[in-house]
């Protein structure tokens, strides 16, 4: 899977896909994503809440922001709703282990492009990336419905 991304002055951003941004709460996950994802060639800027990744004025310097449902004192939607406000060319994909219908739903008015319900297998992720990077340039949502896992 190969995402091609350019900054501001043409050159292709670093790593086999570009920049990930992960905001898990979750210190374990987290470094296992992070791990698994720089191994997979990505260079990976981890954030353990919203709080902490409220500083980014450039989000669209990242080719996807992978975020959970539930942070400390702020919801994962909240975060990819900012994401998808300053840049919708961002693949956006909420990980969340709540089951819940309306989930899809607010995710879907949020624009995240997946929704990958814990536990995930880390095929599963990189399948979902090379979905979403395929269907980047036509914008085109990839979220599933909870009824369907």
């Amino acid at each position: 899977m190969e995402i091609a991304r350019k900054d501001n002055d043409g050159n292709k951003s670093g790593g086999r896909g570009g920049r990930i941004a992960i905001i898990e709460g979750d210190v374990p996950l987290r470094e296992a994503l992070v791990l698994f994802l720089r191994v997979k060639g990505w260079s990976v800027e981890p954030f353990g809440s919203g709080e902490e990744s409220a500083g980014i004025v450039n989000w669209g310097a990242f080719a996807v922001v992978i975020c959970d449902f539930s942070l400390p004192r702020e919801d994962g939607l909240s975060v990819l709703r900012r994401v998808r406000e300053a840049s919708d060319k961002v693949v956006t994909v909420l990980i969340t282990s709540w089951h819940r219908g309306d989930i899809s739903v607010q995710a879907g008015l949020a624009g995240v492009d997946r929704i990958l319900i814990k536990p995930f297998s880390t095929t599963e992720l990189v399948e979902s990336l090379g979905a979403l990077a395929e269907n980047r340039s036509g914008r085109i949502s990839l979220v599933v419905p909870a009824s369907a896992h």
